[in-house]
């Protein structure tokens, strides 16, 4: 236990691929093929195989639904004589049946005859009847009729109904979740996929929606959960506005309610309701609750089918992203205030940026309002890859990776004689083709152009042709560049063999993405020709190993906390992801297939939705716990979650990767509530944002909030870690602790055996302690719960355990008050020897000052800084032996909401480097860096409540030695593993209004094992 383990349904899932066809399956054909599913018979098996049916008949447990009947006799199309006075009307090789042959009739009336018989006497209603190539009927029975005809010696065999498709149809994740199909969970926990998710309401907080998208059409009526449905919401659907009639929308029993936010005017060139002009918002809805096996047709080209995680809840869209602008802070907090008093259950929260050190701002706290109020919030990881940049790192929302599934879309672009694979989900096509620096503008840079950057193009050359560009830039802006100057198509070769970072994402115009090696050979094909063209074929679907850490999603370890909360929680797909889109920004398509953790976030949502379905009375984070405990950590092979060529870690997927069907019965949950999320916080280095409120509540140290991860960060020898656990099943459960603890460590626990009634809850404590561990470094384990019957497992309830060994533990900062003063330091040793400590600084800030205007909540310009009426830029020349180098600014300073931002440049003559930046939501914004450059920092007026601020920036350049203005005491002690250590600070006679820093560096034998720095206040 604890090593990786595939689960059940991945090991039959992994064999049955081995033994299928390795080739592609094409993905649009002419005829109709079904998904292959468990107890299913193909129509066209001969009479010699009788008891293939009955055999298969006795495996199936009956129940309500929609069957099959094969009746014995052969269909028109196989009999060839035996029945007295029938001739035969199987057609001869290579002929055709024909049907108004005498034969034919006959033979077909003696069919409908028995089939009349059958009907009868079990006294069905037939929905379908068959005769020429299968002999039967559709119906929906009872169990018992299906279990009397199964019995009758006229039935051949009586199995559940599958569904019928175009090759392929397998296009959406759900069969990957252990959702669809017979033992998926839509089926086990709701009875049918119709019915998953009924009562539930949705609330996407995202870039609009597209209300006549097929995936929202209205769902059937009437509709079993309506009443639970009216008692729980009270939005609305805001149609539009009458000045712009095109955005207007209608809402249905699907799409219940949309609003949309604009507070501080900025949408420009869109439409003024809650209409999607961007097709993010719908793609994320409908990936989360689009109905049920919504047909799906791309370029003209039907694909098959797709559904949403929870296909019956119902949807409700806040609009608060704009094209070109983003999305303002007040209106995320209006969107979530307005879905929470709507009566939303679930709210996907597709939206962020890189993580950074602070986890706390308004919108967050917002979330955490939501979930006390018991909303969950899934939200997206991030798609800034590796490392430390996970974003969303709040315990009370779930933050989800993004990972692969098992199919994939390939398609093969011919030229010359010549036959690549490219990747891209498009159809049959024949373009003329042009290098994108043959289609430039004549003054254009021609490296630039050749990565089809904005403004390059020249629409008179570039107009009517597919234009190959080299990547540099997103799919998206290339092409976007490629569209507005007329291309039809966007072929995109790698620049080199590291390849892509992600997926070819649907575009306005078709987008087909070819590796370094074939790029180059058609790159000197088309160079080569007068006239050339390509022609692509339409797209394959292909089954593949899954899942992979796709390589943008963002990981950690996230920054805030002080690195002891694990995040990601959890990863679900997000990797060519099909869902509904916009046409009017897609090229006419409804559909398209899109990379990132906003796709991977609609998933959980989704997941969430049919948690709170079937337990409406579990709070947010007993629907979080069940599904980080249940999650798995290996592929369909059996193989640990890889990332790119290496095994990933808990800071790429957190728990694992979601897990439809196990989620249901975690058995064990861990759970907590508002106020340990207060104390979580007020544990934490952002406390001082909410002081008052932990002077009411206290605190707690962060890795001891319940959570259904165990993360130490800067562990010094031995830690306790205490957890609680709540039995939601409906017996009485015994447990067992099974422990594989971190490489260099030791992972004890208290309590071994737990037994707890329904409902009830009980503690343990872990006690992990170094062994060997490299100090630094971060190692991984986990403990599970394992309840047993006799030889059958029942539960296993499994966290992972993520440890980072540490020669001292100390505070990173301390902020002290007074001219003069005394403090008292204290920490914990990793380590037995002698602990030294010496002081840099205390050096004053040299104070900059700007007034600045005209904040207009847009996004700082980091390719091109420069200087505007709401920002200001000022330049600081460091010296090489500077022990480090600060920028602030500070709240207290300025007045209240006001929202500064800081952005940090390294010049080398005329040209600026980017080298740090702080961009929360308040004015507290800090950049540290090493010295010995010249730096331009520019403080950017983003927000707030009065139309000019005169901006202070504080700069430090602490030097590397004592200015003799901070004494500490003693400067050597003797220390012991996991044993504590105290120092005495004092400072006298600073000047009076201003701020200094400095800072103490702890030695082990000569070596710098951490610092603190130390703000005071005068």
């Amino acid at each position: 236990m604890g090593t990786p383990y595939p689960h059940p349904s991945r090991r039959r899932r992994a064999g049955s691929r081995a033994a299928a066809a390795a080739a592609a399956v094409p993905l649009v054909v002419a005829g109709l093929t079904a998904v292959a599913g468990p107890a299913s018979a193909e129509p066209s098996l001969p009479e010699v195989f009788p008891e293939y049916f009955k055999e298969s008949a006795a495996s199936i447990e009956y129940t309500d639904g929609y069957y099959i009947v094969q009746l014995a006799a052969d269909p028109v199309a196989t009999y060839d004589g035996g029945v007295s006075g029938l001739d035969a009307t199987a057609p001869a090789e290579g002929d055709t049946i024909d049907f108004e042959a005498a034969e034919v009739e006959e033979y077909t009336d003696f069919l409908a005859d028995e089939r009349a018989e059958v009907i009868d006497e079990h006294d069905v209603d037939a929905l379908n009847e068959y005769d020429t190539v299968f002999n039967g009927f559709s119906a929906h029975l009872t169990a018992a009729e299906a279990e009397a005809l199964a019995a009758s010696g006229d039935v051949l065999s009586v199995v559940p109904d599958v569904i019928y498709e175009p090759t392929g149809s397998a296009v959406d994740t759900t069969d990957f979740m252990d959702l669809s199909g017979r033992d998926g969970a839509w089926e086990e926990e709701f009875g049918s996929a119709r019915n998953a998710g009924e009562g539930v309401i949705v609330g996407v907080i995202d870039s609009g929606i597209w209300p006549e998208n097929p995936a929202l059409a209205p769902l059937p009526e009437p509709r079993p959960d309506q009443d639970v449905i009216d008692a729980k919401w009270s939005g609305e659907c805001v149609t539009g506005d009458d000045e712009d009639p095109a955005g207007n929308i209608e809402c249905n029993n699907k799409l219940i309610g949309a609003r949309w936010f604009d507070a501080r005017g900025v949408a420009v060139d869109s439409y003024a309701s809650p209409r999607d002009a961007d097709g993010h918002g719908t793609h994320t809805a409908t990936t989360a609750a689009g109905n049920y096996k919504t047909r799906v047709e791309i370029d003209g080209e039907r694909i098959g089918t797709i559904s949403g995680l929870a296909p019956a809840a119902r949807i409700a869209a806040y609009k608060v992203c704009w094209p070109g602008v983003g999305c303002a802070g007040a209106d995320l907090l209006a969107a979530v205030n307005a879905a929470v008093r709507d009566g939303v259950d679930v709210i996907n929260f597709s939206i962020g940026s890189i993580g950074t050190n602070e986890f706390l701002n308004s919108v967050s706290w917002a979330f955490r309002n939501a979930a006390a109020a018991g909303v969950f919030v899934a939200a997206s990881a991030g798609n800034n890859g590796p490392v430390s940049t996970v974003d969303h790192q709040e315990p009370w929302v779930t933050t989800v990776a993004a990972s692969s599934h098992d199919h994939t879309y390939r398609t093969e672009l011919e030229y010359g004689r010549q036959e690549i694979a490219a990747s891209g989900l498009v159809g049959e096509a024949e373009w003329p083709v042009k290098l994108a620096v043959d289609a430039a503008l004549a003054d254009a840079d021609p490296a630039s152009a050749a990565e089809c950057d904005a403004g390059t193009l020249d629409p008179a050359k570039t107009a009517g042709f597919a234009i190959l560009c080299v990547r540099a830039n997103t799919f998206t802006a290339n092409a976007n560049t490629v569209a507005a100057a007329g291309g039809v198509a966007l072929i995109v070769r790698d620049p080199n063999e590291r390849g892509a970072a992600n997926s070819v994402s649907a575009q306005k115009i078709p987008v087909v993405h070819v590796n370094y090696e074939d790029g180059l050979a058609l790159d000197a094909w088309v160079d080569s020709k007068s006239r050339p063209k390509v022609e692509v074929e339409t797209s394959e679907y292909f089954e593949q190993n899954a899942p992979t850490m796709a390589s943008f999603s963002s990981n950690g370890p996230a920054l805030s906390a002080e690195q002891n909360l694990l995040k990601p929680d959890i990863t679900a797909p997000g990797v060519d992801v099909l869902a509904g889109m916009t046409p009017e920004n897609h090229a006419g398509n409804d559909f398209g297939a899109i990379s990132g953790t906003s796709m991977s976030s609609p998933h959980i949502a989704g997941m969430a939705a049919l948690m709170i379905a079937a337990h409406p009375d579990w709070s947010p984070m007993a629907v979080k716990s069940a599904m980080m405990t249940t999650s798995y950590q290996t592929d369909l092979d059996g193989n640990g979650i890889q990332r790119g060529t290496e095994d990933a870690t808990p800071f790429d997927y957190g728990a694992g990767h979601a897990d439809g069907a196990e989620m249901f019965d975690p058995g064990l949950v861990y759970d907590s509530s508002n106020v340990d999320w207060i104390q979580y916080t007020c544990g934490t280095p952002e406390a001082y944002k909410i002081q008052s409120v932990c002077d009411q509540f206290g605190s707690i140290e962060p890795s001891q909030l319940n959570y259904a991860s165990i993360t130490v960060a800067d562990l010094t020898g031995s830690y306790e870690v205490t957890r609680t656990v709540t039995n939601v099943s409906d017996k009485r459960s015994t447990y067992k602790a099974e422990i594989v603890a971190p490489a260099g460590f030791e992972v004890s626990v208290d309590s071994p055996r737990l037994t707890l009634e329904p409902g009830e809850s009980a503690s343990y404590t872990l006690t992990i302690t170094r062994t060997d561990a490299a100090f630094g470094e971060w190692a991984f384990g986990d403990i599970t719960w394992v309840e047993k019957k006799g030889h059958r497992t029942v539960h296993e309830v499994r966290s992972p355990i993520v440890v980072k060994p540490s020669q001292l533990s100390a505070a990173d900062e301390v902020v002290f008050t007074g001219a003069s003063g005394a403090e008292e330091l204290s920490g914990v040793s990793g380590f037995d020897g002698t602990l030294g400590v010496s002081v840099s600084g205390l050096a004053a800030s040299e104070v900059s000052t700007a007034t600045l205007s005209g904040a207009d909540g847009s996004s700082f310009p980091a390719d091109e800084p420069a200087e505007n009426s709401h920002v200001a830029a000022f330049e600081f020349t460091t010296p090489a032996d500077a022990a480090f180098v600060r920028f602030s600014t500070f709240d207290d300073e300025l007045p209240a909401s006001t929202d500064l931002d800081l952005f940090v440049y390294s010049k080398a003559g005329d040209v600026l480097t980017p080298v740090g930046s702080s961009a929360t939501g308040s004015s507290n914004e800090t950049v540290t860096l090493e010295g010995g450059a010249t730096f331009v920092v520019f403080v950017d007026f983003y927000a707030g409540s009065t139309e000019t601020v005169d901006a202070r920036l504080h700069a430090w350049i602490v030097p590397d030695s004592d200015e003799g203005n901070l004494a500490v005491s003693p400067a050597e002690q003797e220390v012991t593993t996991a044993g504590g250590f105290s120092l005495s600070l004092s400072w006298a006679d600073l000047e009076a209004g201003s701020r200094y820093l400095g800072s103490l560096s702890y030695e082990a034998d000569g070596e710098v094992v951490g610092s603190t720095a130390v703000n005071i206040v005068t």
